[in-house]
């Protein structure tokens, strides 16, 4: 990844007949050397067909950016030229920026902190707003401790906008040429903000796919386009095999996963999944050939909080009667354990919990989910997979995200050395031999690259086709 970002990052390239760049600016250009029709920015982002709300329009020197969720369009035009007349006088855009972005960047949610840390900008961002411990980055938190990058919290009264627009402002004011970064439901009409509402998309690629947006910002489309493009092949790889282990499988006797949690006061909060896209999980187990266990029409109750939106809830009684025979259960929060400890009689009656397949989401430590998991989501999936027995047998998955909350202790984030403080973060990737491409042009298979216990690999027979039974007892008993 360092090599394609050096790559990336060449100043442009022009040849003597004629002007062509084949890189985009990475500083102010002077136009005098450029041909009038030249494409300041050969190297382009198109989002994913599953992407909603992202639209980037290129023209030679300027670039149209258009949050759709939001109805936010921002105008990012190259340095050394003029921003166009038309486009800044018509008022549409409520960002004017000059690019690539050379001032500082404010962020005020966790999920945006690692598409800039993929690009190598961490050393862009100057102020955080919100709680500190609830950065999962180990060299943002260390930066922050140390003071080089502001914190912009008020412990006595958090969740007040006021305070915390009054904190940005402040910094702006110290910071003119800064950006602040909002969230969907965040500041949005703000002054310099540039709105990032990636959590609202309705797929794991199209969240992701704000890299691009980000890209946009500081002309590296070239180095998102190739992050980008790589996490989603591992990503479909990981699709594709599990659709092959489970071909002969009727749909019925495929793996089924319950996906809940408990709120105190209110009761279990359980998935639903009225589509593959529906929800993040909904894809996760689409994507691993399971299904998630919804809750049923018309059980339950709801509460919508003064909002229009309505959440549901079960009692403990309805919850044991949908989930006790569920094999698998995914625990999306922290929280297991103290709900255990509330709750044993009733939650000892599930298969999961006798079984000790009660997975929680604290692998890499208790805030990672909310961060660095939305760009490894390709780990991710390879997790599901792994522990509903349809990711590949030939080579062994760690899961990294997924913890198995009776047999594994919580994980962490890592630790930052100080000479890498500023280096691009390198994320894990999820590796991914396709299954029917290796079946196929080799009969006995491939030798997996790390040892498979036998045991784990017949473990997942029930779900799979006979050809591959035979693939798998010809790589481990051979």
């Amino acid at each position: 990844m360092k090599l394609s970002l050096a790559v990336a990052i060449l100043l442009p390239l022009a040849a003597s007949s004629q002007t062509v760049l084949y890189s985009n600016p990475q500083g102010c250009i002077d136009p005098s050397k450029y041909d009038d029709d030249t494409d300041f920015f050969p190297q382009k982002f198109v989002p994913d067909v599953t992407t909603d709300y992202l639209a980037v329009e290129y023209h030679n020197t300027y670039k149209i950016v258009t949050n759709v969720l939001n109805e936010k369009s921002y105008l990012f035009y190259q340095c050394g030229t003029d921003p166009p007349v038309d486009e800044v006088s018509s008022g549409r855009h409520h960002v004017v920026l000059s690019i690539p972005h050379a001032g500082k960047v404010v962020v005020t949610e966790t999920p945006q902190i690692p598409s800039l840390e993929l690009l190598s900008k961490r050393s862009e961002i100057g102020a955080y707003v919100g709680e500190p411990k609830l950065v999962s980055s180990p060299c943002l938190s260390s930066l922050m401790a140390d003071g080089v990058v502001e914190t912009i919290y008020y412990p006595d009264d958090p969740w007040n906008q006021t305070l915390n627009d009054e904190g940005v402002a402040e910094f702006l004011a110290g910071n003119p040429d800064a950006i602040v970064l909002a969230g969907a439901f965040g500041n949005v009409d703000g002054e310099r903000h540039i709105v990032d509402p990636q959590t609202q998309e309705r797929t794991a690629v199209a969240t992701f796919d704000w890299l691009g947006m980000y890209a946009a910002m500081f002309n590296l489309e070239g180095v998102a386009n190739d992050i980008i493009s790589k996490a989603k092949a591992r990503y479909e790889c990981a699709a594709e095999n599990a659709a092959y282990l489970t071909a002969d499988v009727p749909e019925d006797e495929r793996p089924k996963i319950l996906w809940a949690e408990y709120y105190d006061g209110l009761g279990w909060s359980v998935a639903d999944c009225p589509a593959w896209d529906a929800a993040y999980y909904c894809e996760y187990a689409h994507h691993c050939e399971a299904s998630i266990v919804s809750r049923p029409e018309g059980v339950g109750f709801s509460e919508s909080f003064g909002g229009t939106e309505e959440y549901w809830y079960l009692t403990d009684d309805e919850f044991l009667m949908l989930g006790k025979d569920v094999e698998t259960w995914v625990y999306p929060s922290p929280t297991f354990g103290d709900v255990y400890a509330m709750k044993a009689e009733i939650l000892d009656q599930f298969v999961s919990v006798r079984n000790g397949r009660v997975y929680d989401t604290q692998g890499q430590g208790p805030y990672g989910w909310y961060e660095q998991r939305l760009a490894e989501y390709d780990v991710v999936v390879l997790d599901v997979c792994s522990i509903v027995g349809t990711a590949s047998p030939a080579v062994m998955h760690d899961r990294r995200w997924l913890r198995s909350y009776f047999t594994e202790a919580i994980g962490s984030p890592g630790t930052c050395d100080d000479g890498d403080v500023f280096a691009a973060w390198v994320p894990a990737e999820a590796r991914c031999d396709p299954i029917a491409t290796t079946t196929s042009d080799d009969q006995t298979g491939p030798s997996p690259a790390d040892p498979v216990a036998t045991s784990a690999a017949f473990s997942i027979v029930g779900f799979v086709p006979a050809t591959v039974v035979a693939w798998i007892a010809s790589i481990f008993l051979a």
